[in-house]
C-alpha cells in the first residue's frame, strides 16, 4: 500500500512536467539568506515615508482549519483518534511602525480555539489540550534599524535563516519548529520566533552578523497522549519523562555567519555555541536495585539538552536552469545515552526507549546507564530544476554521521549514519493563481538514502487564491511507518486537511 502510494506521487511529479507552462523568478530562487532581512533597505523606506507615509500599518487574517483523518487509530495512551482530529479557527493580527526616520518594528499576535477537542467524546490527555485545544502567542516582536551607514541592528522576537535547503536542515539551526502535525507545512511555515539581538555589517559582496539569543524555546513536538507521541516502552505503552530546559538568558545561544553573494554563486561560514533542540535520556540518576520497578525508572530518568558548538559552511551556485546546493557542519558536544546490559535481568522493567529511537526488546537485560559527548557530522547536497515553465524540481539528501559509534550507543537505538531524503515538485497554474505541491520526504539508515526503513511523510496539496484576500488549501497526508520517530507510532495517521483564510 505505502509502495503504492509512492509509486503514484512518482507518476503524479512526472505528469506536472509534462503539462508544465512561465519561468520562475531568479530572485525567488537563489534565495537562502534572503529570509534574512535587509534592514537597510527597510530604514532606507521608513526615511522616505514608508508604509504609504502612514507611520504604521495594521494588517492580519483569519482562517478556519480541518483535518480528517482517514484511519481509526488510537494514540499510545488509547485515545481515539479516528475521524475529524482538528477544525481550529485562527486569528492573526499584526502591526508595523516606524520609530523615526532609520527605525521601524513589527508586533505579530495570533491565537487559536480548535473546536474538534469539544465536538468529539474522547479521553484526551491534559497535555493533548493544553498544546491543541487552544493558544494565544506573540510570534515576532523585534524593533529595527541602522546604527551607521553599513551597521544594522535588530533585537526581539524574530526569525534568522541559516543556509541554502529549503527542505532539510543542517546549517538552519537558530529558530525551533513547530513539529505539531508532522508534515502538514513547509519549514518556512514552522519555524518559531525566538528573543535574539542581531547586527549585520555590509562590506561590498560580504554580510557579517552576530546572533545573541537570551531566550531558550525548543521545538514544539507532539505531547503525551497525541497519535504521533512516539516514546514508548517495549510494550507499546506511551512513556514520559521529565524535561529540564535552560532558564531564559541561562548560557544565551552565539552565532555568527560571514555571507558572500557573488555572480551566479553564493557562500556561507556558519559557526554557533546552543543548546540542541534533540533532548537527550539522562538515566544516570537511577538506581540498578533487584526490586527496581518501571516507575522507578520513569521518575528518575529525566530529558536534557546539549550545549553543543556548530561549524559549517554552505554553497549554492546556478548553471542555466540548474540550482546546486551544498551544507555541511560539524556538530561538538552531542550527549547521547549509553545502554548496557546487566549482570542481573530487573523483571519489572520494560524495553526503555531513546528519544528519537526504540531500544530492542531486552526483556529487561539491558538498561540506559549514563551519557557521553560525541561529534556529529552532517552533509546535505540539493539539486534544482526550474527550467520548465511555471514549475520547479527538487531533491534534498542528509546525511548525519555518528562519530566514535559502538554497541553501547547501538543498543540505545542510536544509528551511526542517520539519512534523510526530500523530493518536491511544485506547479502553477491559471497564472500562478493555484498552485500544487507533492512533497515526500524519507528517512532512513546506512546511506540508503532512496528507502524508508525509518519512516517517511508524502504531501499532496493545492493552493488557490481566491481573490480578495482569500485563499483555500486542500490536501492529503500519507504517512509510512518505520523505526525513527514518530514514524514509530504514526503508520496509520493518515489525513486530508484543508484551509480557507481571508488576509488583510
Amino acid at each position: 500500500m505505502r509502495a503504492m502510494a509512492r509509486a503514484a506521487l512518482a507518476a503524479a511529479i512526472l505528469g506536472a512536467a509534462a503539462g508544465a507552462g512561465a519561468q520562475d523568478d531568479m530572485d525567488d530562487l537563489l534565495g537562502g539568506f534572503e529570509d534574512m532581512d535587509d534592514y537597510a533597505g527597510a530604514a532606507d523606506a521608513a526615511g522616505q515615508g514608508g508604509f504609504d507615509d502612514r507611520p504604521w500599518d495594521l494588517g492580519g487574517s483569519l482562517s478556519a482549519e480541518g483535518s480528517y483523518n482517514l484511519r481509526d487509530h488510537a494514540s499510545t495512551t488509547g485515545t481515539d483518534y479516528d475521524g475529524l482530529s482538528r477544525l481550529r479557527l485562527r486569528g492573526t493580527l499584526g502591526l508595523d511602525f516606524d520609530l523615526g526616520e532609520r527605525w521601524r518594528g513589527e508586533v505579530v499576535a495570533t491565537g487559536w480555539q480548535d473546536l474538534a477537542y469539544a465536538h468529539r467524546d474522547a479521553d484526551y490527555t491534559d497535555a493533548v489540550l493544553d498544546t491543541y485545544e487552544k493558544e494565544l502567542e506573540v510570534l515576532d516582536a523585534w524593533v529595527a534599524g541602522e546604527l551607521g551607514g553599513a551597521t544594522d541592528l535588530k533585537v526581539g522576537r524574530q526569525i534568522t535563516v541559516w543556509g541554502f535547503a529549503d527542505n532539510l536542515r543542517v546549517l538552519d539551526v537558530l529558530n525551533p519548529l513547530d513539529n505539531l502535525e508532522p508534515g502538514r507545512a513547509d519549514i518556512e511555515d514552522l519555524r518559531r520566533p525566538t528573543g535574539m539581538v542581531r547586527l549585520d555589517h555590509y562590506a561590498g559582496p560580504w554580510r557579517a552578523t552576530l546572533v545573541v539569543t537570551p531566550e531558550h524555546r525548543f521545538s514544539r513536538n507532539p505531547p503525551f497522549g497525541s497519535d504521533f507521541y512516539p516514546v514508548t516502552d517495549g510494550d507499546g505503552n506511551a512513556v514520559r519523562y521529565r524535561e529540564i530546559r535552560p532558564d531564559d538568558f541561562e548560557d544565551p545561544d552565539y552565532a555568527a555567519a560571514l555571507l558572500g553573494r557573488f555572480s551566479g554563486w553564493d557562500l556561507s561560514l556558519n559557526v554557533a555555541r546552543f543548546w540542541m533542540d534533540e533532548p537527550f535520556l539522562d538515566a544516570s540518576a537511577f538506581e540498578r536495585s533487584p526490586g527496581a520497578s518501571q516507575d522507578d525508572f520513569e521518575n528518575a530518568a529525566v530529558l536534557r539538552h546539549s550545549r553543543v558548538t556548530l561549524a559549517g559552511l554552505g554553497v549554492q551556485v546556478t548553471r542555466g536552469g540548474w540550482l546546486f546546493k551544498h551544507e555541511a557542519a560539524l556538530v561538538d558536544g552531542v550527549d547521547v545515552t549509553r545502554t548496557t546490559p546487566l549482570e542481573q535481568p530487573l523483571p519489572l522493567i520494560n524495553a526503555i526507549p531513546i528519544v528519537g529511537a526504540l531500544v530492542p526488546d531486552a526483556e529487561g537485560r539491558a538498561l540506559p546507564e549514563d551519557t557521553r559527548a560525541v561529534r556529529r557530522y552532517d552533509a546535505l547536497l540539493g539539486v534544482e530544476y526550474f527550467g520548465l515553465p511555471d514549475t520547479t524540481f527538487a531533491v534534498e539528501i542528509a546525511g548525519r554521521h555518528l562519530d566514535d559509534f559502538d554497541d553501547d550507543l547501538a543498543l540505545s537505538g542510536y544509528r551511526e549514519l542517520r539519512g534523510e531524503t526530500a523530493l518536491r515538485a511544485t506547479r502553477d497554474f491559471l497564472n500562478q493563481r493555484l498552485r500544487v505541491i507533492l512533497i515526500s520526504v524519507l528517512f532512513n539508515d546506512d546511506g540508503r538514502f532512496w528507502e524508508a526503513t525509518g519512516g517517511a511523510v508524502h504531501r499532496i496539496n493545492a493552493e488557490y487564491d481566491l481573490g480578495g484576500g482569500l485563499e483555500v488549501v486542500g490536501g492529503v497526508l500519507i504517512y509510512e511507518g518505520g523505526d525513527q520517530r514518530p514514524f514509530n507510532v504514526s503508520a496509520d495517521n493518515d489525513r486530508l486537511f484543508g484551509e480557507i483564510k481571508w488576509s488583510f
